[in-house]
């Protein structure tokens, strides 16, 4: 053997012993749980945060997040045959409407058995410097404002998303707090073909949500709340009511409603009762979807048909005790604490620690 072939077999022996040793230092490529989540739209912004500084801690999982309205995301589970890990709704009470007492054939069979209600909001009128008329806006005349026909207003779609019901709500009760009669038929029940009705009952009044609801031009409605936020930051609408936390969080102006108005203060849900939706759709008369006004709360559970519940219910606890729980009140959502349930028999063992039994009705 010749020394230049000596020498290129050294070169190569280097080479593949080279080789090799890096190979054996690169990390074991760790395999991946899928864990997906369906949330509510206003709670996209810090879901996103949260599902980002959960997976860092536990690289063993893969979050998939879709934020939708909420009566959306628990279609999924229950009638899309989609089945979603963690459910996040903006209204807790869906959970037990929608997923408690489910009849499939031959059984009787709950989606769940549990909810945690794990936060509140408040609703503003959000708005921008461009939007027309802002510069007159006070908390005596937004419902004139609103109720001028060159305003464009913004709206979620009621019979998908719990903030598209909670404004109807809203126009209602603004009727018994200013004393005005109009206020829900001219600002927003008159500008949608066929028109909105309401029917006054003595205690209470029953808003009519019909089938098929066409809003006129004054009026763009879209599936989510978190779509109109791209409409109100390009000058396609001029008002839009949000949750408090996603107006601070993306950096709108707005106007701060009455306590009597906002469905923020549970001291006035005996006052907010007095407005109710009645969806007149096919698919929700099983179920009864009535609406009745109430203080705003979020709510959280796992479906029985989850395919990695364990690891949605490491999820929840991360996020009602854990570091997702300062994430969500660096992004102007506070989380309670404790967090309540109305089955803590029926909760994950991680979550206890964390809960205590729900007595609010």
């Amino acid at each position: 053997m010749n020394k230049q072939t000596t020498i290129a077999l050294l070169l190569i022996g280097a080479i593949a012993l080279g080789a090799g040793i890096y190979y054996l230092n690169q990390p074991t490529p760790v395999e991946t749980r899928v864990l997906k989540i369906y949330c509510a739209g206003s709670l996209v912004y810090p879901m996103e945060a949260v599902s980002e500084a959960f997976m860092a801690e536990h690289p063993e999982i893969e979050i998939h997040l879709e934020g939708h309205g909420s009566i959306q995301v628990i279609r999924h589970p229950t009638e899309l045959d989609d089945p979603a890990d963690l459910l996040l709704v903006a209204d807790y009470s869906l959970i037990p409407l929608m997923m408690y007492d489910k009849q499939v054939p031959d059984t009787d069979y709950n989606y769940t058995d549990w909810y945690v209600r794990f936060a509140g909001n408040e609703v503003v009128l959000a708005y921008t410097d461009n939007s027309l008329r802002s510069d007159e806006l006070t908390e005596d005349n937004w419902y004139e404002i609103l109720s001028d026909p060159e305003v464009k207003m913004g709206i979620s779609n009621p019979i998908i998303d719990a903030l598209g019901y909670r404004a109807l709500i809203i126009f209602q009760l603004a009727e018994y707090y200013y004393g005005e009669s109009q206020i829900f038929e001219n600002g927003l029940g008159n500008w949608f073909d066929p028109e909105f009705d309401s029917v006054d009952l003595g205690d209470r009044t029953v808003i009519f949500v019909p089938e098929e609801e066409k809003p006129m031009d004054k009026i763009s409605m879209r599936a989510s709340s978190v779509q109109l936020f791209p409409l109100l930051e390009a000058g396609g609408i001029d008002y839009a009511f949000l949750y408090k936390s996603n107006a601070e969080q993306h950096g709108f102006n707005y106007l701060e409603l009455p306590d009597e108005v906002n469905l923020g203060n549970p001291e006035y849900d005996d006052y907010y009762a007095q407005a109710q939706i009645r969806f007149q759709h096919a698919r929700f008369q099983s179920i009864g979807l009535d609406r009745v006004g109430g203080t705003i709360y979020y709510g959280l559970t796992i479906s029985r048909t989850a395919e990695n519940p364990e690891d949605a219910a490491l999820l929840a606890a991360y996020i009602i005790g854990g570091d997702g729980k300062g994430i969500f009140e660096e992004l102007h959502h506070p989380i309670f604490d404790p967090a309540l349930t109305d089955n803590i028999d029926g909760c994950p063992d991680v979550l206890e620690p964390f809960l205590l039994v729900d007595s609010y009705k």
